[in-house]
């Protein structure tokens, strides 16, 4: 049997305790990975953390944790604005990285952290691995075949952002009283906590944004979770316009505003000269579509009949994630996680790639940008 890759995971927060930790205790993970320790800035988590799931180790400074001799890979969990310093130092001190979205909070530290995976030879695998999904492929191959014909342009949403509701922040214990304060702060947001779900779709089915321009404000200005008024400092209502070159265009929008059955969490849709794909269904924590409606005057590679078909795909279809993983909150981002081990192993470039989350960051940093000058913002990145 291969070597098991040895894991420190930093941050004990709300994603972990739901769903990462559960997925990396599921038999079939421990096959693959050796979780050594775990850390968080409140350490009493940390160590009641390390405990419930059988971590050998505990850490409430993440230096110690990414010094350790016995790791081989960090999962870097914490709220956004930390991803670039724990993804930094781990990647200085010879380790592999798995960032949780969005990667950075500028284009300029994710460009950084890309290069120094570059230049040390490690691993770096950047949430969310969208492009993992069965028919998040499906709708690129149909893109590209020429089953729409010239595609003109697409959009994709993300509504009902907040995190107050998870039953991690309603208890009273350590493990359930984890304040969402941060989400409403610089650094957070729904464009970086949601919105990164279908930018990464769209970029990977259409390719690398040019320019784009965009429209963003606070609609609520304060929140509330159990007797604590929040600020919101980040704005919770933006559009984005996209232009992907060849007069093909996208908008996308990150908001707090309640979701639909006509417009879901995540729903996409892409239309062409001769066709059209839209979700049906989508897997509500992932955002993966489970069922698409495509519509065509031209052969379709599934029947090669013109005209339209329903083609459904399961979260089962991740992936790593088998019927007991699917159980489970989060397993997205188990098969993530799968996959940084995978390229570890075999030394393979991730799908999950730096350089295309590097991307959707600017993207988001140059959307904010064209919002509050009023002006398109050209993109300098690609990948």
């Amino acid at each position: 049997m291969a070597r098991r890759i040895r894991v420190g995971l930093i941050g004990c927060g709300s994603l972990s305790l739901i769903g990462i930790l559960p997925q990396l205790s599921e038999p079939d993970a421990q096959e693959r990975i050796d979780l050594v320790a775990v850390c968080d800035v409140v350490v009493e988590r940390a160590r009641q953390t390390a405990a419930q799931f059988g971590v050998p180790h505990y850490h409430g400074d993440a230096r110690e944790l990414i010094q350790r001799d016995d790791i081989d890979l960090v999962l870097v969990i914490t709220p956004i604005p930390y991803h670039h310093q724990y993804a930094m130092a781990a990647l200085q001190a010879g380790k592999h990285v798995y960032v949780q979205k969005t990667m950075a909070t500028t284009y300029d530290e994710a460009r950084e952290m890309v290069d120094a995976a570059c230049e040390r030879g490690l691993t770096l695998v950047a949430a969310p691995g969208q492009m993992l999904a069965p028919a998040m492929r499906r709708m690129k191959d149909l893109v590209e075949r020429g089953a729409l014909g010239k595609v003109y342009w697409a959009w994709g949403s993300t509504g009902g952002w907040g995190h107050d509701y998870e039953p991690t922040r309603h208890g009273e214990d350590v493990m359930h009283s984890v304040d969402p304060s941060w989400y409403y702060k610089p650094g957070g947001g729904p464009m970086r906590d949601v919105a990164v779900y279908v930018l990464h779709s769209l970029t990977g089915i259409l390719g690398p944004v040019q320019r784009v321009a965009a429209m963003s404000g606070t609609a609520l200005p304060e929140r509330r979770w159990r007797e604590k008024i929040i600020p919101v400092d980040v704005d919770d209502n933006t559009l984005v316009m996209l232009d992907f070159g060849g007069a093909t265009f996208a908008v996308v929008g990150g908001h707090s505003a309640a979701t639909g059955r006509l417009v879901q969490w995540g729903s996409i849709g892409i239309y062409g000269s001769d066709g059209a794909i839209e979700t049906l269904e989508i897997e509500p924590l992932s955002g993966h579509p489970t069922k698409l409606h495509v519509s065509s005057r031209r052969p379709l590679p599934e029947t090669g009949d013109s005209g339209s078909a329903e083609i459904e795909d399961t979260v089962i279809g991740l992936p790593y994630v088998t019927q007991a993983h699917a159980a489970i909150p989060e397993p997205h981002v188990y098969a993530d996680i799968m996959h940084c081990v995978e390229c570890i192993r075999d030394g393979k470039r991730p799908e999950a790639s730096g350089e295309h989350a590097a991307h959707v960051v600017e993207i988001i940093e140059k959307g904010y940008l064209a919002a509050r000058t009023g002006r398109t913002q050209d993109l300098t990145s690609t990948f």
